[in-house]
């Protein structure tokens, strides 16, 4: 089996965004694989470094992953190289699975769990960012069925040059949501890694009381000092580290114990295999891995195969509400069922493009929004 040429599918969504697929194809007539970019790296460098991995990789048995993977890394030393590697990574995977006709978690040692929770994180489709506006979402998540909901109410534009104001408007939004969910529902709050130290006490402290299922970025990754004092002493679990890539990256984090959680993107990591080493050495450490991925379905359903053979897995993240027919790009349809998606035994990912529906929210490349 050869690989013969790489598509680029991309579908516009709400507010301006963009889903961006990669889609690697083989000789072999039938059998394609999907992967997902991930929109924080300027488009176009991505879509440039696409292109010239397809370059090199015409002609190679695209089976072959972890020889493909050592070839391109020693060239992905920019952001967007190793954003373009990671959606290609995950199209190899594809292929492998479905030419040996078994879901990806097959091979990477069987199922942990017939089903993985899912947060809804409900903060994509915020217009006005106000306390008001989170509850809503909140609530309408809850009632699809979840039982955690994620926000991340500092960072408002508006507040952006005055602090104090900004974390007190974040803290207002979270009491509104804790106060609409009620105690049986998880909140996870998210604060983007924005903060310095004396800021981020100050946020913990006026969630203190909110029984946080955990407390994402409260400072940025490289803040060691930082990162151990709160978890010593905010009585929060801590989670990060959606930014890093590849393996190395997650030592010190995992060095100087600075999280109970850890956050590895299968589209910043560098793929599939480095989410699974990332795991592995997260779970040596004892410490639980829930992969970052408010994205499109390409994406979640990669991190979903990988973490139902992960034992230390916790939760996965859900890019809830963003468009109405989220469900009905792939096939099969995506089906989340009170907040958990069932293990799929397809082969690969265990998903395809539904392309009537691509075509009809089709966005040009010379238009995808960076």
């Amino acid at each position: 089996m050869k690989i013969t040429c790489i598509d680029i599918h991309a579908v516009g969504v709400n507010q301006g965004g963009s889903w961006v697929f990669v889609q690697v194809h083989t000789d072999h007539s039938a059998i394609s694989g999907l992967g997902e970019l991930n929109p924080s790296a300027p488009r176009a460098a991505c879509l440039t470094a696409v292109r010239q991995m397809e370059e090199v990789l015409k002609g190679r048995d695209p089976r072959r992953i972890t020889a493909i993977v050592a070839d391109l890394a020693s060239t992905a030393l920019q952001r967007a190289q190793v954003h373009a590697l990671s959606a290609i990574e995950q199209a190899l995977w594809d292929i492998l699975g479905k030419s040996l006709d078994a879901p990806l978690h097959a091979l990477l040692g069987g199922r942990c769990r017939d089903e993985i929770r899912l947060y809804a994180n409900i903060s994509r489709i915020l217009i006005d960012s106000t306390p008001e506006e989170f509850a809503g979402n909140a609530a309408r998540a809850v009632a699809d069925g979840f039982d955690a909901v994620k926000i991340a109410p500092f960072a408002n534009p508006r507040l952006r040059h005055d602090p104090t104001a900004d974390i007190a408007h974040g803290i207002r939004c979270a009491r509104a949501v804790r106060q609409q969910i009620g105690p049986q529902i998880d909140l996870l709050v998210d604060c983007y890694g924005i903060f310095p130290e004396e800021q981020a006490w100050e946020i913990a402290a006026g969630l203190q009381d909110l029984d946080l299922f955990w407390f994402e970025e409260p400072v940025a990754d490289d803040n060691i000092a930082g990162y151990q004092a709160l978890k010593a002493n905010c009585g929060m679990r801590l989670a990060g580290g959606e930014r890093l890539m590849w393996r190395q990256s997650f030592w010190p984090l995992l060095e100087h114990q600075m999280m109970q959680v850890v956050m590895p993107d299968v589209s910043v990591v560098g793929g599939i295999s480095e989410l699974m080493h990332v795991a592995a050495m997260a779970e040596a450490r004892g410490v639980l891995t829930s992969p970052h991925g408010p994205f499109g379905p390409v994406i979640f359903a990669a991190q979903a195969q990988a973490m139902a053979a992960h034992p230390g897995f916790q939760i996965l993240e859900y890019a809830w509400g963003q468009v109405p027919w989220r469900q009905d790009l792939i096939v099969p349809s995506e089906t989340v069922v009170n907040g958990r998606l069932a293990v799929t035994e397809q082969p690969g990912l265990g998903i395809e493009l539904n392309m009537e529906v691509v075509q009809a929210q089709r966005l040009e490349p010379a238009i995808i929004p960076s």
